[in-house]
């Protein structure tokens, strides 16, 4: 007989397929915030900013002082082309440095990112003691963007004649590079960037925010809008 709700099994949480929402794998589950098997659980202090790691701390931004500098759109110089996983994507040794630093100095269960760039919601979702991080808000972002592009989600953009070539081109381009590797042939949601496929950093826009929530649905009180540019 089937679950009447999901479960949790270990740290993976364990629902039906949602591509919006995202819960990172166990070995985000950081040890800063998380007691460590087998050891006696000592108190934790409330994050400080400090707690990031050193080259990350050399300015804190001004408008967004709680969001880890990395993802900042007004400070971060982690530029990340999402063609591609985050570990291929951007420098190695920035991925490794930054993926399991906290996205914000408070714990933070859920985040949520929209955009002015593409329709969709994604929600990154953690089970405490873990908090969200760094590098679960770029897997989030990849994992949806490799989507493929819905038959409604294209019948909106034929009506942009300049969108929907920018599209195609852009799927082109992929496609080409992938050599006829198998399911490439299929648009996906990362054609729908065009040529602006690389991360510039998360901001706020309250307004944007409040218009860009679904009617009926709950707000998420870390929502951020991510910026994109070109290469």
């Amino acid at each position: 007989m089937p679950e009447p709700y999901p479960r949790w099994a270990g740290d993976y949480y364990q629902a039906p397929y949602n591509p919006h929402v995202y819960v990172p794998p166990a070995y985000y589950n950081h040890p800063y915030y998380a007691p460590q098997p087998h050891v006696q659980p000592q108190p934790q202090p409330q994050p400080q900013p400090h707690n990031w790691q050193a080259f990350l701390d050399r300015q804190r931004s001004s408008k967004y002082p709680h969001l880890n500098p990395a993802l900042a759109a007004d400070m971060t110089h982690v530029r990340y082309d999402l063609r591609k996983a985050p570990a291929s994507g951007m420098l190695f040794s920035t991925y490794q440095q930054v993926a399991q630093t906290p996205a914000l100095d408070r714990p933070t269960l859920e985040l949520r990112v929209v955009s002015k760039a593409f329709p969709w919601t994604i929600d990154i979702k953690v089970a405490a003691p873990a908090v969200v991080m760094c590098g679960a808000v770029w897997d989030a972002m990849y994992k949806m963007l490799q989507e493929p592009i819905a038959d409604s989600e294209w019948g909106l953009a034929i009506h942009d004649k300049t969108h929907r070539e920018a599209i195609e081109k852009a799927a082109k381009a992929r496609q080409d590079a992938a050599k006829g590797a198998d399911g490439e042939k299929k648009l996906k949601r990362i054609d729908w960037l065009g040529e602006a496929t690389v991360f510039k950093g998360l901001e706020r826009d309250e307004e944007f925010e409040k218009r860009r929530l679904l009617p009926g649905t709950a707000a998420v009180a870390e929502t951020w809008v991510v910026k994109f540019g070109k290469p």
